[in-house]
């Protein structure tokens, strides 16, 4: 069983790098990436013996990389590429966690402001260096009675990571802002990857609005993706058929992984998801053989 989809506390999740190697070994998995959006720092500490040890299988160098497709926020999976190479690409293109999180308060800010929307700045209230504006703007804004026709979806007031995908990043509601000027655009995330030796896959594609599902074979067939994660907690057996056939037909490699998070995401249990995903190794042999992508 594999998980290459997984976060530490060096993004947005609650495990330290050793909690989640503890975890991994705990659970039996064979084949393990951390996936850190816009980072690789937790792979410093995966130099350190006694951190690497506790975890006895394969450990493939990954990155979620954050980006945009026609206004939409997305991201994309690297894996296996080289992490000095990585690091740098990092610097030169993509903002730390905290300047960006200054920079999407203020396009929300004026955004929210230029349509009426009734909050309290005040109440706004979040560290930058490992809190999310998007989480205490939501707070806020349900808050209000008067807001509430303004929600695409009932669920975006009961849940932050709702509100994000169904209203922030969705061009349908009125709650969206355009954040590409944050964001590498799709291209440079997939140069970036390549750039650095790693392959490039499209992450949890059902996560999104029902514009980026319908927009699927457009990015198969006009960027440069390797793969798709064809294999994730959410996704219907159905779903998880399409995408696997959609590889086969396009010659793409396949990924998968729970998302997991810690305690920050509620059923995505590290290598099975909701309970029943285990993922086997042979999804991704195609594409990491030889040693070069391992540690």
């Amino acid at each position: 069983m594999i998980d290459i989809h997984t976060h530490t506390t060096y993004s947005d999740g609650t495990s330290t790098p050793k909690e989640l190697l503890e975890e991994a070994q705990k659970k039996k998995l064979t084949i393990l990436s951390i996936t850190d959006h816009n980072t690789v720092s937790a792979y410093e500490e995966l130099k350190i013996p006694n951190i690497r040890n506790k975890f006895q299988g394969i450990i493939i160098p990954g990155i979620e990389i954050t980006t945009t497709y026609h206004g939409e926020t997305i991201e994309v999976l690297g894996y296996g590429f080289d992490l000095d190479r990585m690091k740098d690409f990092l610097k030169e293109n993509v903002l730390i966690f905290e300047q960006k999180q200054r920079k999407e308060y203020e396009l929300i800010k004026k955004k929210y402001q230029e349509i009426s929307v009734v909050f309290n700045e005040h109440n706004i209230s979040f560290n930058p260096k490992k809190e999310s504006c998007r989480v205490s703007f939501w707070k806020e804004i349900k808050k209000h009675p008067e807001n509430d026709s303004l929600f695409l979806e009932k669920s975006s007031k009961e849940s932050a990571n709702s509100f994000t995908r169904n209203e922030v990043y969705n061009p349908n509601s009125p709650f969206y802002v355009d954040e590409s000027s944050l964001f590498p655009s799709l291209e440079k995330a997939i140069s970036m990857i390549h750039e650095s030796g790693g392959k490039a896959f499209l992450a949890h594609i059902y996560e999104y609005s029902s514009n980026i599902a319908a927009s699927l074979l457009d990015m198969v067939d006009n960027y440069k993706l390797d793969g798709l994660e064809c294999f994730y907690t959410t996704f219907t057996e159905e779903q998880e058929n399409y995408l696997v056939n959609l590889c086969k037909e396009k010659d793409l490699y396949m990924s998968g992984g729970s998302d997991f998070h810690g305690s920050r995401k509620a059923n995505h249990n590290l290598g099975t998801g909701k309970g029943n995903l285990q993922i086997e190794d042979q999804i991704i042999k195609p594409w990491t053989q030889g040693d070069t992508i391992k540690m």
